[in-house]
């Protein structure tokens, strides 16, 4: 069971982001993945340590 409940809790969920044109212009230059930064982001803010969740 442990395991299913891992599995249902790690599934990715669809978000729509909106930022400005020219600040996703600047984010195409250095090819940052937004999904990734936002993830890492939220994680910091709130303070989670996603290693001792794993």
């Amino acid at each position: 069971m442990p395991r299913a409940r891992k599995a249902i809790n790690n599934k990715s969920v669809k978000k729509t982001l909106t930022i400005p044109q020219w600040l996703n212009i600047e984010v195409m230059k250095y090819d940052i993945n937004l999904s990734k930064l936002l993830q890492d982001a939220i994680l910091k803010e709130l303070k989670i340590d996603i290693k001792k969740i794993k």
